[in-house]
């Protein structure tokens, strides 16, 4: 099952990698945006899981 906490430390640390991406070179800069990207996708297919998961659980009961 997901953890909120981490849910919430991806989603933190692909804004801290965003905000350093508007000040930095056009190359790190996408850089960066890419591994937020790759954060954000992990967050989603984490809190996809968790619903497939709860769905689950409500058809048992």
């Amino acid at each position: 099952m997901y953890n909120k906490d981490l849910i919430r430390f991806i989603m933190d640390l692909a804004a801290e990698l965003i905000g350093k991406a508007e000040t930095a070179s056009p190359k790190l800069a996408r850089g960066y945006v890419d591994e937020a990207e790759e954060l954000l996708s992990l967050g989603a297919v984490l809190l996809t899981h968790r619903s497939g998961d709860e769905l689950l659980m409500k058809e048992a009961a």
